[in-house]
């Protein structure tokens, strides 16, 4: 395909996957993978840290470093699971 062509169609794929009637989905999905990773970063601030004997700071940075990416990379890998759905929608 020529790439206008595949812009076109990325556009029109993103409009399918994003549009109004899946909204409220695409929210409830949001909310759904915050409320599951704070969940999971009070119990290791909660349970973890003072089972490991980590300080403030350790368990601070051990969270930037993995739980954020990790939302950042579920988050970012759904995005792209949707757009591959409209897309394969879309082809022939």
């Amino acid at each position: 395909m020529e790439p206008a062509e595949q812009q076109a169609l990325l556009t029109r794929a993103y409009q399918n996957a994003f549009s109004a009637e899946h909204k409220m989905k695409n929210w409830r999905n949001n909310l759904i993978s915050a409320v599951i990773m704070a969940s999971l970063c009070v119990l290791f601030v909660l349970v973890l840290r003072p089972a490991l004997g980590m300080s403030q700071q350790a368990s601070a940075i051990v969270l930037m470093l993995v739980a954020l990416p990790a939302y950042f990379f579920i988050q970012h890998h759904r995005f792209i699971n949707q757009m591959r759905g409209s897309l394969q929608k879309l082809l022939p």
